[in-house]
Parts: C-alpha cells; structure tokens; sequence
C-alpha cells in the first residue's frame, strides 16, 4: 500500500479590507476604465478609416466591418459598465471585512487517514500586502 502521496491543492486568498485597499481599487478600477474610453475612440476613428477605405476597394464589406466594430465597442461597453458597479461597491465594502481576491494552488502531503476537508480548505489572509494569516477555512464554520 501507498504511504502517501503529494497533491496540488487550491488555496484561496482574501484581503482584510483597509482604507488604503479601497483607495487603491479605486485607482486601478478608473485607471481601467480611461484605458477602455481610449480604445472606444479608437474604434471610432477606426471605423471611419476602414469605412473610407472599404468605399474605394470592397463597398460590399462595409456592414461587416461596422458590425465587428461594434461589437467590439459592446464589449468595451460593458466592461466599463462592470467596472462602474465595482467602483460603486467599493465604496460600500466596510473597513475590516474579508473580500476574495482570488485562488491560488499549494503542495501537500496527504496520507491514509488525513482529512480530506481539511487539506482541501485552506486560506490566506492578506492585510496591506502581508500575510497576516494562514488558516484552515473549516475551522470557522
């Protein structure tokens, strides 16, 4: 029989929410968002470009190409439409609270007879860029 065996298990991360956290969401989210309105004027001045160009050499190809620019412009769209629900609920996550901030995946040694909840149910608790916290998440159930 096996002694044991090493596995890839998924930790999940949070961060203890601070001041400092919220402002810095909120200059990524709105750096985020120039970023999407820079690439709608784009798309704009694209369409008029590849419009002007169709004209002379495909004028058949004119509404595809107007409808894959638009589509590209809906997804940009929505994206900042996202990003605006965000900015509005950091604002409204309250100070100390643990949000997820992703998952990431450790080694561990499992054996006949370990408990299986308890390998899978590990977290991390991130507080101003420190770990201030290492735990089993079934223990707080």
């Amino acid at each position: 029989m096996t002694k044991g065996l090493t596995i890839k298990r998924p930790v999940l991360v949070k961060v203890k929410v601070t001041e400092d956290f919220k402002n810095k969401m909120a200059r990524e989210i709105r750096d985020t968002m120039q970023k999407l309105d820079s690439e709608l004027q784009q798309l704009d001045f694209q369409v008029k470009r590849i419009i002007n160009e169709l004209e002379r050499k495909n004028p058949a190809g004119i509404p595809a190409a107007k409808q894959h620019i638009e589509n590209e412009k809906q997804k940009r769209l929505q994206a900042r439409g996202k990003l605006t629900e965000q900015l509005k609920n950091i604002g409204q996550v309250a100070i100390g609270s643990e949000i997820v901030q992703g998952t990431l995946e450790s080694i561990a040694e499992i054996n006949v007879g370990d408990d299986w909840e308890e390998i899978m149910g590990m977290e991390v608790l991130v507080c101003d860029n420190k770990i201030i916290d290492i735990r089993n998440n079934r223990r707080r159930k």
